[in-house]
């Protein structure tokens, strides 16, 4: 969602955190600051992708955690707080860059 957001709409900035479709949509350019999440132990995303989208747009900041899919939510068997931590901070200090606040 936030990668259709960022090339699709006009949004002052996107984070993403493990999306699995964006290899799909890599052609597509993003229309503002990206900042994309994963896990290095996902099953579900290959790395592959990641680094297609990468190649594509180098100026997404992408981000690895030692960690597995849906780290970042605490309902979850694999929340990792040792990798949701970095991620969050990461991601606000991103937000308020772009968003100006």
């Amino acid at each position: 969602m936030a990668w259709l957001a960022a090339t699709r709409l006009n949004p002052d900035a996107a984070v993403g955190y493990y999306g699995g479709s964006i290899a799909n949509f890599a052609q597509e350019n993003p229309r503002c600051p990206v900042m994309l999440h994963f896990g290095t132990l996902d099953k579900h995303i290959p790395k592959a992708d990641i680094d297609r989208v990468h190649g594509a747009h180098p100026e997404v900041e992408i981000f690895w955690y030692e960690a597995d899919h849906g780290f970042n939510c605490n309902d979850r068997a694999s929340y990792n707080a040792s990798a949701a931590k970095p991620a969050r901070d990461r991601s606000l200090e991103f937000l308020k860059k772009h968003l100006g606040k």
